[in-house]
């Protein structure tokens, strides 16, 4: 045969009749091999009618009609089907339109592939609308999962139908029943309905089984460690109770390994609980380590439920506070106002001005903070108060600067109000700028603004007369930690009053019955004086009080006077 020439031959141009019917012949194969597979016409006949099934906008009489259709169809061969992604779209629909009888009847037909369909890539997304619209099943689901925990916690696709499990079904004894798997293999073997649920209840009840315990959980935990597979919250309750009951030397070695992993376990209770437990246990270089690894997600950390209460702990235990300052404050400092204004946020800064305040960190928080000072007593150094007092110098700028520009507003809400007064208490530095606004509503008219006024509204009123009390005695606190107040704070009370007198706004603000004229009477400070300047008036207060609803304030006032 002839040699072709390469530079004279030419392919004949396709056209539109070859390319459409060589498409449609791919097409006939490929309906041809669906076919031949044993429910190959099954699979096609649903896929038809699960177009028109899974439109949003369709009637919800003929999605009825629809939805009855696809169960006589799909009845009986489900778990044939349903481990192929095209057909797992179909059951999936059918269990998100579908009658309760419906949905019941599609999970009982899977029931006993619970753990398959787990470990599947497209399965696991049917157990998991099993989950979500079956809740009879979920037990059902939850149990079929005894006894392989510590596989599928390390598989793939299963370990995200777990965590859903853990984490958002299961109830306290399920949870335990889970978790206790990694505890060794007598508890994925025996379940006790009124056993204990936790490892501190076991190891109350038989010492013995600790070693048993920790070298099952050390086998566990330091695979995923190793794979950086640690964003689980069955992972992060096996962490915690690890580190709380390992060896020393052993926890020691944990801590080493997920210093920079502690970053991804800050989202739930445990695993926030856990990152606090490795900042007090961690040496100098595991700690710094941490905030160095925090820095990137600084404000997510500070915005979130549970991280938040990591970075308290790193500001209660950590003695080198420059570099504290450098890895955290500095940064919070730069985003004082996005911090003070969310539910979690503030608890930073004011944690560092108020201490261990229940107002401002969260009671789950604070427990954890009580039950490690013994363990801080011996890891950390620094007196608790001269720590204290370092870390206000770094945020006092900041946060006088903010209260500067906000006070104004700030004051009269519930959350940023907590900040203004700390400010005013506890900060280092000039605060007269911050004052000042204060004292700027104080003047304004009492009659007017009525419920408005900075010494009548509930929230604001709190404030001033917080400062007035402070400037005679100190503030109550449940932290002892707290040091002294600054002495360069204004004369608080002496100058309210000077305002009140100034403005002419003493008489009303009494006639209103505002709280902080009772403290600038009460006050040693300011009593005599106040109690002269409202004693001629003491008639228009008693007339007041007979209109008013409200005649505890005005019989506090007028039995001082």
């Amino acid at each position: 045969m002839a040699a072709v020439d390469k530079k004279t031959f030419k392919r004949e141009p396709q056209t539109t009749e070859d390319a459409g019917s060589r498409g449609q012949q791919q097409k006939r194969q490929r309906v041809e091999r669906q076919k031949a597979q044993p429910t190959g016409e099954l699979k096609i006949d649903a896929r038809k009618l699960w177009e028109v099934l899974r439109r949003g906008d369709l009637d919800a009489e003929v999605r009825k009609v629809k939805m009855k259709e696809m169960m006589d169809m799909l009845r009986g061969h489900i778990k044939e089907v349903t481990f192929k992604h095209d057909m797992s779209r179909v059951v999936q629909t059918c269990l998100k339109y579908g009658n309760d009888e419906q949905r019941s009847e599609i999970a009982a037909e899977l029931n006993g592939s619970y753990v398959d369909l787990s470990r599947s890539q497209y399965g696991r997304y049917i157990l998991m609308r099993i989950l979500k619209y079956c809740p009879k099943f979920r037990d059902e689901v939850i149990k079929s999962f005894y006894g392989h925990v510590r596989k599928l916690v390390r598989h793939k696709e299963a370990a995200h139908v777990l965590e859903e499990c853990f984490a958002v079904y299961a109830n306290s004894k399920q949870k335990w029943n889970l978790v206790a798997e990694f505890y060794g293999r007598e508890f994925a073997v025996f379940k006790s309905i009124d056993g204990p649920k936790s490892l501190d209840a076991v190891l109350a009840m038989t010492p013995q089984k600790r070693e048993t315990a920790m070298d099952s959980l050390k086998s566990t935990v330091t695979p995923l460690l190793e794979k950086g597979t640690v964003q689980y919250s069955i992972v992060h309750r096996a962490l915690l109770d690890y580190i709380r009951f390992a060896d020393p030397s052993e926890r020691q070695q944990v801590i080493e390994t997920m210093r920079e992993l502690v970053v991804e376990i800050l989202h739930t209770r445990d695993g926030a609980h856990a990152a606090m437990l490795c900042l007090l246990y961690g040496s100098v270089k595991d700690r710094k380590a941490m905030l160095k690894a925090f820095k990137p997600y600084l404000q997510r950390i500070c915005c979130e439920e549970y991280g938040y209460a990591v970075l308290v702990e790193a500001l209660d235990c950590i003695d080198d506070t420059v570099f504290v300052n450098k890895a955290v404050l500095q940064d919070v400092c730069g985003m004082m106002s996005e911090l003070l204004a969310d539910q979690y946020g503030r608890r930073i800064p004011l944690f560092v001005l108020g201490g261990r305040n229940p107002h401002y960190v969260g009671s789950d928080a604070l427990q954890v903070l009580a039950d490690n000072d013994k363990v801080k007593a011996l890891t950390s150094k620094k007196d608790a108060s001269v720590r204290r007092k370092e870390l206000t110098a770094f945020v006092s700028d900041s946060m006088t600067e903010w209260a500067a520009a906000n006070t104004t507003k700030a004051i009269f809400d519930p959350l940023p109000s907590q900040a203004v007064n700390e400010i005013l208490l506890r900060a280092h530095g000039d605060k007269s700028a911050a004052w000042q606004r204060v004292l700027d509503l104080v003047r304004m008219d009492v009659a007017q603004l009525g419920a408005d006024h900075v010494l009548i509204s509930p929230i604001a009123n709190r404030v001033v007369t917080n400062c007035i009390l402070a400037e005679h005695s100190v503030p109550k606190s449940a932290d002892s930690t707290l040091p002294a107040l600054p002495e360069s704070n204004p004369k608080f009370g002496s100058e309210v009053l000077d305002a009140l007198v100034d403005s002419e706004q003493l008489v009303p603000a009494a006639c209103a019955g505002a709280f902080p004229v009772r403290a600038l009477l009460e006050s040693p400070v300011t009593g005599e004086r106040a109690k002269q300047l409202l004693r001629p008036h003491k008639s228009s207060i008693e007339a007041a009080m007979k209109e008013a609803s409200k005649k505890r304030i005005f019989e506090a006032i007028l039995n001082i006077l």
